[in-house]
């Protein structure tokens, strides 16, 4: 996707469409804001001049291609990390350790590295559960151990006849 800058806009208004789209907090999506800093203008009429900014053709149409090239730079770095958490996955929880004895360990801080990544990803590509049951074994101190039962749902439409 190549980007056109429209010919009729000049540079602060150019500024202000990039900032809206691209701008951290407090910026990105507020006009009033964008316009107050671009235009060095803080008066009670700048939401006004904004809206007015917003609402030429010119501006509206390069504010929508920022949008589809924002829309790719995101999709970009979802996948980006998704490769990277894999990976730290991977490295984390297939590393082999031992003791003294060759006995196999697999250290806590790496696990929780592990767990960690695993987390983020489920916060990217959240998996839909169909029915989750707790289950809690307790031991004779304080402790005790829970555990997530997940159980999958049926599907009845796949019945061979």
């Amino acid at each position: 996707m190549e980007l056109k800058k429209p010919e009729s806009l000049n540079k602060q208004e150019i500024d202000f469409c990039e900032l809206f789209i691209f701008g951290c907090d407090p910026y990105a999506g507020n006009a009033r804001k964008c316009y107050e800093d671009i235009f060095y203008d803080s008066s009670h009429t700048s939401l006004r001049k904004a809206k007015q900014l917003m609402a030429r053709d010119d501006v509206q149409d390069y504010i929508n291609q920022l949008r589809i090239i924002a829309n790719y730079e995101t999709a970009d770095l979802k996948a980006r990390l998704t490769e990277k958490l894999l990976h730290i996955i991977d490295e984390t929880s297939t590393a082999k350790y031992t003791d003294r004895r060759g006995t196999e360990l697999s250290p806590a801080p790496l696990r929780s590295v592990a767990v960690q990544a695993s987390k983020a990803l489920m916060e990217m590509y959240p998996v839909k559960v169909a029915q989750e049951s707790k289950v809690e074994l307790k031991g004779n101190g304080d402790s005790g151990i829970v555990f997530n039962v997940i159980v999958p749902q049926s599907n009845n439409d796949n019945n061979v006849e």
